[in-house]
C-alpha cells in the first residue's frame, strides 16, 4: 500500500530537482546571453597570434558589443566578451552577484579614485585573474569602443613572432606622445617608456602573473588607476613593455547612431572606414 506512494514521492522529488536544474541553466543563459564566446561559433576564424582575446564590456553597453561583434566578425578574429564591473557594482557591493569562476573580491575602500575608476581597475584585475586561472599562454585585451587596422592579422603575424621571450606586455594601441625607442628585432615594435591608455594590450602568462601579484597587494585600496599602475611599473622597467607603432588599434567615440570618430589617433587602414562607420568629417 505504501510502496506505490513512496515511488510517487521519489519521482516527484526527482522531477522537482530536474526542474530546478533546468531553471538554473535557463537563468544562467539569460544572465550571460550578451557575453558569447565568438570563437565557439566558428572554427574558420583566423588567429591573431594569441591564445585568447577578451573584450570587457558592461552588460548595458549593448551598442558597443554590437560594434565589436561587427568589426571582429568582419575580420574573422575569434574573441570572447568579458563581464565588466560597473560603478554601480562598486557603490552597491551588497547587490553584486559574482559570476561563475570570478574571484570573490572585497569591496574597495579607496577615497582617491572614483567608482568608475575603481570599476575599471576591478575589471582588469578580473581579466588578469582569468588569464592566470585558465593558463592562457598569451592573451589580448581589447576595449569595447575601438577601431582596428584592416590588415591587423597580416601585421600581427610578424609582430608576435618577433617578440623576445622575456616580454611582459605589448600595447597594440596607445595615446601617448612619448618619444619611442626602436628595437632591433622589428621595425614596428618600440620600447614603451610611458605608455598611456589600456584599450588594446596583450599579456603573456608570466606577465599576467607578475601583474596579478602587484594588483592583489593593492586591492581593496588602490591609490592609482589601472593605467597609472601599469605606467609606474613600466617606467622602472619592472615590466618589459613594448608598443606597436604606428598603432594597430585606436579608440573611437560614438557621434551618431551609425558613425564613430577617432579619439586620439586615426588608423591609416581602418576597419570602421571599410564598414562605412567612420566619420571622415571628424578624422584627425
Amino acid at each position: 500500500m505504501f510502496r506505490p506512494l513512496l515511488r510517487v514521492l521519489r519521482r516527484a522529488r526527482i522531477l522537482v530537482f530536474l526542474s530546478l536544474i533546468a531553471a538554473l541553466v535557463i537563468l544562467a543563459s539569460y544572465m550571460f546571453a550578451g557575453f558569447i564566446d565568438e570563437a565557439a561559433k566558428s572554427a574558420k576564424f583566423i588567429e591573431l597570434g594569441f591564445d585568447h582575446i577578451f573584450v570587457p564590456s558592461a552588460r548595458l553597453h549593448i551598442d558597443r558589443r554590437q560594434l565589436m561583434s561587427r568589426i571582429l566578425r568582419y575580420q574573422g578574429i575569434p574573441f570572447g566578451f568579458f563581464p565588466a564591473t560597473t560603478a554601480y557594482d562598486i557603490d552597491h557591493p551588497e547587490a553584486y552577484s559574482f559570476w561563475l569562476g570570478e574571484e570573490h573580491w572585497t569591496p574597495p575602500k579607496s577615497f582617491l579614485l572614483s567608482a568608475t575608476a575603481l570599476a575599471s581597475f576591478r575589471t582588469h584585475m578580473n581579466v588578469i585573474n582569468d588569464i592566470v586561472r585558465l593558463e592562457h599562454a598569451s592573451t589580448l585585451v581589447l576595449g569595447d569602443q575601438i577601431d582596428i587596422a584592416a590588415d591587423i592579422k597580416q601585421q600581427m603575424r610578424t609582430v608576435v613572432e618577433s617578440l623576445p621571450a622575456t616580454w611582459d606586455i605589448l600595447y597594440l594601441g596607445h595615446c601617448s606622445n612619448e618619444t619611442l625607442r626602436p628595437t632591433t628585432f622589428h621595425s614596428q615594435i618600440y620600447v614603451a617608456a610611458d605608455p598611456k591608455c589600456v584599450f588594446a594590450y596583450a599579456l603573456p602568462r608570466a606577465g599576467a602573473w607578475r601583474l596579478k601579484r602587484v594588483l592583489d597587494n593593492m586591492w581593496p585600496a588602490p591609490q592609482k588607476t589601472f593605467e597609472g599602475v601599469l605606467s609606474d611599473m613600466v617606467v622602472p622597467l619592472f615590466l618589459e613593455a613594448y608598443v606597436v607603432d604606428p598603432p594597430l588599434v585606436a579608440h573611437v567615440d560614438k557621434i551618431s547612431d551609425s558613425l564613430y570618430s577617432p579619439t586620439y589617433y586615426t588608423l591609416g587602414n581602418s576597419t570602421l572606414d571599410k564598414l562605412g562607420l567612420l566619420s571622415r568629417k571628424h578624422m584627425r
